[in-house]
């Protein structure tokens, strides 16, 4: 009687296995391992003529295997047939330097497989050339090229920046443009604020599309208008340019931007542009409504008449506010502070005037270290800006207006302080911090 050839079948994976023990030959004496140590040791029980052995066996892959092998006189002649899903010519190099006689794709097909063995036995096995099993004929017809969809409603922040624009490789990750900010609800487009940031918006608008732009001022300060005289819509023919601005404590805005503008400053005065400039008060509690968008506005705490802004585009309702000091001159715990507390009365209305808000986007533009000196300047501290969200209630959370002395580094472990003070005032909120060039889909 003819003694029975011994093969080895080393994989983890059962049902790669399954199918070639139930159709093994009458000749064939089979037996399984699904592990590296287990395999070597099986070996050495066993003692098989040939294994076929998974690539990447759990405990020891195929090729550390197949070192083992090669090293010990009595298992150098074993056959080793490695076989694998990964269809990478690197793998299949490796196995063929390492000492395998054939390298198999899977999945395996039994009668395939043990063609092979016979090739084996009687010494006609040799390496096939490298080809991916079942390889299609890729082209354009046949691939699947799905079409990103546009986005036609949401925020886009072109300015983060307070008090003044930065540059440098210290501002790279979020940017040195102050603050502006574009609302889009599909055909209609409110602009938040003309700092440093407007110049590379106007550069995009399409000004035969939007003939009426609609600019938003929430204060007169220098990082909120900077950007103004570099806003090319300004000079283009049968563009009209809303300004919506506060009543201020002293000039009009139409005044300042005209002073701002005269020949001293910049070649190109008020009157002299191309686009037809109209200024419009803007007074809390009066919404105003600019095709499918409301923008409603509030008083902050802030030097002079400040406003900050609630915008509903469709079913989104989003908050922004860049200059407001929480909690004035409060330098303790966040915790401390509930609802009736006598420091936060004077944010209640702003609170319950976000509520409904889905984004807000308020600053904390301070550690609290620095708070300590800026008492007064109008800005926030991260606690007590987090009191503030926290009362509110809203979902999700982007910090902006940042200091123009910290640098990207200072912005990452602000990134991290603040997740930790939401986490000890045991508030879940998506915070993210703002940078120029970030698109929220609205």
């Amino acid at each position: 009687m003819t003694e029975k050839r011994r093969i080895l079948l080393a994989d983890h994976a059962h049902q790669a296995i399954y199918p070639i023990l139930n159709s093994a030959p009458k000749h064939y004496h089979l037996e399984t391992v699904d592990a590296g140590r287990e395999c070597l040791k099986k070996i050495h029980e066993f003692k098989p003529e040939l294994i076929l052995i998974d690539l990447m066996l759990p405990e020891m892959h195929a090729i550390e295997i197949l070192k083992h092998l090669k090293q010990d006189e009595e298992t150098r002649s074993i056959g080793v047939i490695v076989s694998s899903f990964q269809a990478m010519v690197q793998n299949y190099h490796s196995a063929l330097d390492a000492g395998a006689n054939y390298f198999l794709l899977k999945p395996i097909d039994p009668k395939e497989f043990f063609e092979l063995a016979d090739r084996f036995f009687k010494g006609e096995l040799t390496p096939a050339p490298f080809m991916i099993k079942g390889e299609p004929n890729a082209n354009t017809a046949t691939c699947y090229h799905p079409v990103p969809s546009m986005i036609t409603s949401y925020l886009r922040f072109w300015g983060t920046r307070g008090s003044n624009p930065v540059s440098g490789p210290n501002s790279v990750r979020y940017g040195g443009n102050t603050s502006c900010l574009e609302v889009r609800h599909n055909e209609d487009m409110i602009i938040v604020d003309a700092g440093t940031g407007i110049r590379e918006l106007g550069d995009v608008i399409n000004v035969n599309d939007e003939k009426n732009i609609h600019l938003f001022i929430g204060h007169t300060h220098w990082d909120h208008i900077t950007g103004f005289p570099f806003f090319s819509p300004l000079y283009k023919k049968n563009t009209s340019i809303t300004i919506w601005a506060p009543v201020g404590f002293e000039e009009s805005t139409k005044e300042l931007l005209t002073n701002m503008l005269r020949y001293a400053y910049f070649p190109v005065q008020l009157e002299e542009m191309h686009a037809k400039v109209t200024f419009k008060e803007l007074r809390d509690h009066h919404p105003v409504h600019i095709g499918n968008i409301t923008i409603e506005s509030r008083y902050t705490t802030h030097p002079g008449p400040t406003l900050c802004f609630k915008f509903k585009a469709g079913q989104t309702t989003i908050g922004y506010v860049t200059d407001n000091e929480v909690l004035f001159g409060y330098h303790g715990h966040p915790n401390d502070i509930h609802r009736d507390h006598p420091l936060l009365q004077p944010d209640i209305e702003l609170i319950e005037f976000f509520r409904d808000c889905d984004i807000l986007i308020h600053e904390a533009q301070y550690f609290p270290r620095e708070y300590i000196n800026k008492v007064g300047w109008g800005h926030s501290s991260i606690p007590n800006a987090t009191v503030f969200v926290k009362h509110v209630g809203c979902s999700q959370w982007i910090a902006t207006h940042h200091d123009p002395l910290h640098r990207d580094e200072d912005l990452r472990i602000k990134t991290q302080l603040h997740l930790d003070v939401l986490k000890d005032c045991n508030f879940h909120c998506n915070f993210q911090m703002a940078y120029d060039g970030l698109v929220i889909p609205i």
